[in-house]
């Protein structure tokens, strides 16, 4: 411990959750699982939340300054059935979409008597954001990362975060994985540091589908099924 705190080892974590404001307990009731916002709702997760997090999800300390670019320019319009047509996989939310190599850089000191010396570890997060599919939309979504070990003071790395189909998806009401058409923007750290914008057009296309229950099933007495609600059904057959 001592020595994290005096830059010793560097860490390089992650925050893993949203950390709420006190506030928070008061606009929410704690039996509310909704995560969309709504009216007596700020919505939950870094994904939905539109308060001000007192640290967001992904929020990551470090002894020294990181700069971060994508080297490969990424078509900017690109159609949904050249993607659908080109992938063999039984389950297509599985086929690759692209791979972002990320150049990230140790750019030095965070002040000066400190000294150009820190050597530390970056976790790259790649998030999703855009309009694209039924609104509400999420801000971001996490779709990748990678931890790049001990890139020393003026030394570049490379992460490379892949995507697939599944990546860009959404799920519908009925669980069913979807690729839309919309504006996408690819986006490196919680900043972010840089990002990728492009389209993808064509018609909404199902990945995968969700199994759905039959559409004759019934229950005639109050002993659970599985999936089922018995007691509505109880007391509709009762009615």
């Amino acid at each position: 411990m001592f020595d994290v705190l005096t830059g010793a080892v560097p860490p390089a974590g992650r925050l893993p959750t949203t950390q709420y404001p006190s506030i928070y307990t008061q606009q929410i009731p704690m039996t509310n699982m909704s995560l969309r916002p709504g009216e007596n709702n700020p919505g939950r997760t870094y994904k939905w939340y539109n308060g001000s997090a007192v640290f967001e999800f992904g929020t990551g300390l470090h002894y020294t300054n990181f700069t971060a670019s994508i080297s490969k320019a990424l078509e900017q319009n690109i159609s949904i059935a050249s993607l659908v047509a080109g992938c063999t996989l039984q389950h297509k939310e599985d086929c690759a979409f692209n791979t972002f190599d990320v150049q990230v850089k140790n750019t030095g000191i965070k002040s000066a008597a400190a000294g150009n010396t820190t050597t530390s570890d970056y976790v790259a997060l790649g998030f999703l954001a855009g309009k694209f599919g039924p609104a509400p939309y999420p801000k971001k979504s996490l779709v990748a990362y990678q931890r790049l070990h001990s890139i020393a003071p003026g030394a570049n790395a490379t992460a490379n975060l892949n995507l697939t189909l599944g990546s860009l998806a959404r799920v519908d009401g009925m669980g069913n994985t979807v690729l839309y058409p919309g504006d996408y923007a690819f986006m490196v750290d919680t900043q972010p540091l840089t990002m990728v914008n492009f389209t993808l057009y064509g018609n909404a296309t199902v990945l995968d589908l969700w199994p759905q229950p039959p559409g004759d099933r019934h229950q005639n007495g109050t002993y659970f099924i599985g999936g089922f609600d018995g007691y509505t059904e109880t007391v509709l057959n009762a009615s």
